[in-house]
């Protein structure tokens, strides 16, 4: 019996036209970001986990140039094939649709840095996953992972549960990829959970960018997202009015407050 596929990466796939809208404002700085906090050497081997349309594996394929490799791994096929429509003169940069949690390079050759932005907990077992992904390390390789701070986009998202629940007379209860991501909102979480992979000289970095947004706009960056999936199931005539409902409740919000949290660790030699 094949395996159904989770209900965030049907949200990527359905919302993909408002994930690239929201591309160049927010997850292309966020991935440079990311790769700059600790950027990859020419030449190396990366691993881009929960790669999306490629904001965080384009800088870093540059970064390795053509003689290093970077592998990019999502579920969501409609953002895979953005991202490949944005790789010419890129060769050492490969697109895969595969689950990040079971992955092994072809060649089995470890690589010298692992990646993921704003996906790990997305991951069904983001401690399971994380773990297995170190062990895809060389000694002393770089683990990165990029998360929302604590409250970060609550601005834009929350207003989406409020509506949500005045329409369906129904608590929305948090899905568990936004239960993993509470683990990780702090420094000291983040820090702290790094630390528990085994991973050595860990640092988080806060990464802050201020994006204007419109009613219109911040419904996109909702349809965009994982929370769509809040609405699955739901008819259109439904959906409508929870429309309706949260450009009234985000009328007066005028800016998106985006705070990420970069955290840095290598794995021992």
């Amino acid at each position: 019996m094949a395996e159904s596929t989770p209900a965030t990466v049907t949200a990527f796939d359905q919302g993909s036209a408002e994930f690239a809208e929201w591309t160049p404002l927010l997850w292309d700085p966020m991935g440079v970001a990311t790769v700059d906090a600790a950027p990859p050497r020419p030449g190396e081997r990366v691993l881009d986990v929960c790669c999306g349309s490629g904001s965080s594996a384009i800088p870093a394929a540059r970064a390795v140039g053509a003689e290093g490799l970077v592998d990019a791994v999502d579920l969501a096929r409609a953002l895979l094939d953005q991202g490949s429509r944005r790789t010419e003169g890129l060769p050492q940069l490969r697109f895969h649709h595969a689950d990040a949690s079971r992955w092994t390079p072809a060649d089995g050759m470890p690589y010298d840095r692992v990646q993921c932005v704003f996906g790990v907990f997305l991951l069904p077992d983001m401690d399971t996953a994380a773990a297995r992904l170190v062990d895809l390390l060389r000694p002393d390789g770089t683990f990165s992972v990029t998360t929302w701070r604590q409250g970060s986009v609550d601005d834009v998202t929350g207003p989406l549960i409020q509506a949500l629940t005045e329409h369906t007379g129904t608590m929305f209860d948090r899905p568990p990829p936004a239960r993993q991501a509470a683990r990780v909102d702090t420094d000291d979480k983040l820090a702290g959970w790094l630390s528990g992979l085994g991973l050595r000289e860990v640092d988080v970095r806060l990464v802050e960018r201020d994006i204007p947004i419109t009613p219109d706009s911040a419904w996109k960056f909702v349809m965009g997202s994982a929370i769509r999936s809040a609405l699955a199931g739901l008819d259109a005539e439904v959906v409508a009015g929870i429309r309706t409902r949260y450009r009234a409740l985000v009328a007066s919000t005028t800016v998106l407050r985006a705070r990420a949290l970069v955290g840095i660790g290598a794995r021992p030699s």
